[in-house]
């Protein structure tokens, strides 16, 4: 029976420390809320889950700031800034950019819901969707995706810190993140396995709006464009592909129900469809879908070749 819980101790014991590392250092950042979740000269960034840092941030500062004017949509919206927006809308309007990575237009659609709920007024929106937005009509899964509890009543609360702990327990992450505990620097390794990430952002904590300006100076200064990042580049055809029809009446039902609620608060509103590098063009029927839904002159469509 002594070897028998000797042995077990000597098994679980690697996983008690892991587990201690976990809590302590929360790598992830759900364990404990934060008032901001970024830090500009933060060396070793771990990549957390954006649709998490908009959610609690929303609701921290709501408490003290009326929020009445939103921007939705994947971390391709974040180009969309709320300063440029700023410009034509009502200079009082208190904006908040409620994005998420990867996000689905199910993301989309609970965080209207939550905010609704919630008797939040909506004022102003813009809504950036693209072929891969429109697609995904079912919660998110992984670390970096997976939907905040608080947007699904907390029911799914124990799969979101279980996905984290799975993805702490991952050997390469682990030992990555305790080496840059260790040794206080970022290795290339982590870097090129999407470890941890170096580059310094900008994060404004009242809007949640994230920014690079160390890349935009190098774009203005003609520096970023390196042959290592034109490799990403792909050849594009001159010919206009059409991407296949992706709305289907699982979308129409969360769409339309996004334009009643849209219609009850009289928001003034915004449908974009994103241009992409592959230069796809939305299909049509789903375009016709959309200005049906929310109305001819809302809809701005940016896809294909323009």
């Amino acid at each position: 029976m002594k070897k028998f819980i000797t042995k077990t101790l000597i098994l679980i014991f690697p996983f008690f420390i892991c587990t201690v590392i976990y809590v302590v250092f929360d790598p992830f950042k759900v364990i404990r809320t934060y008032t901001n979740y970024y830090q500009y000269d933060e060396v070793g960034r771990v990549g957390i889950n954006r649709d998490w840092v908009s959610t609690n941030t929303f609701i921290d500062n709501s408490q003290t700031i009326n929020y009445d004017s939103f921007i939705f949509g994947n971390s391709r919206s974040i180009f969309y800034e709320i300063n440029d927006w700023k410009k034509y809308i009502e200079p009082h309007s208190n904006c908040y950019h409620f994005d998420a990575s990867g996000e689905a237009l199910y993301g989309i659609y609970k965080k209207i819901l939550f905010l609704d709920r919630n008797d939040t007024t909506i004022k102003n929106v813009i809504i950036i969707f693209d072929y891969d937005t429109l697609s995904k009509i079912i919660p998110n899964q992984g670390h970096l995706s997976i939907i905040s509890p608080q947007l699904e009543d907390n029911n799914n609360l124990i799969d979101f810190h279980l996905t984290f702990i799975k993805t702490f327990y991952n050997l390469k992450f682990m030992a990555a993140f305790i080496d840059y505990k260790i040794s206080g620097k970022i290795k290339e390794y982590m870097k090129t396995e999407n470890l941890l990430d170096d580059r310094p952002l900008h994060y404004d904590v009242i809007t949640n709006e994230i920014t690079y300006p160390n890349f935009e100076e190098l774009i203005e200064n003609g520096l970023y464009f390196t042959d290592s990042r034109m490799k990403v580049f792909f050849e594009r055809g001159t010919h206009e592909e059409v991407s296949p029809v992706v709305i289907k009446q699982k979308q129409i039902n969360m769409l339309q129900e996004i334009a009643d609620i849209f219609q009850r608060y009289h928001t003034n509103y915004k449908i974009i469809i994103s241009p992409l590098y592959d230069q796809k063009k939305l299909n049509p029927q789903d375009l016709e879908a959309l200005r049906s839904i929310f109305g001819k002159d809302t809809v701005y469509d940016f896809s294909g070749i323009n």
